[in-house]
């Protein structure tokens, strides 16, 4: 048994809870998104008709939200990445939606987080250079009237969290 199908945690919410064959699915499908629908049932010690219903009705759920490719940005010319901090120069719902309607989708954006405190977005993108990042920056955030400050954060390196049930 693989480490992220020890020690899980149920998870509860609105959703119906999630029995211990639905936490198998998942830690299995944490550990490879791209396993055979035969070898996740062969894990999980389920028959594969069932292995695909029960993974089905989790996306149905909501609980799965999708599966995804991780590329190594480097190798496809975005070796820079960056943590923006934004603050928004008013709070109305305009101004927010503008932004949130805007921002996330431009090509650069890995992730936009809508945040408390100090700071109301932290955009986390990857471009080609340094140059690159101070154009992105005058070009998307700096010109538009709706953005009052930025910061921009260089990011080292990047090292992926875990993205499943968690241990207890």
């Amino acid at each position: 048994m693989s480490n992220a199908m020890k020690n899980i945690r149920p998870i509860s919410g609105p959703h119906e809870p999630l029995d211990a064959i639905d936490e198998r699915i998942l830690a299995a499908l944490v550990d490879d998104a791209r396993i055979s629908n035969k070898q996740l049932a062969e894990l999980v010690g389920i028959a594969p008709s069932t292995a695909l219903m029960r993974t089905r009705a989790l996306s149905e759920r909501g609980i799965i939200r999708g599966f995804e490719a991780i590329l190594n940005l480097s190798s496809i010319g975005r070796s820079v990445q960056a943590l923006i901090a934004v603050r928004l120069r008013a709070h109305d719902r305009d101004q927010i939606d503008r932004f949130t309607s805007r921002v996330p989708q431009l090509p650069a954006v890995l992730s936009t987080f809508h945040t408390s405190g100090s700071v109301d977005y932290l955009l986390h993108i990857a471009v080609a250079s340094t140059e690159d990042l101070r154009d992105w920056v005058l070009d998307n955030l700096a010109t538009d009237p709706v953005v009052g400050h930025t910061e921009t954060t260089l990011v080292f390196e990047h090292m992926q969290g875990n993205h499943g049930p968690l241990p207890e």
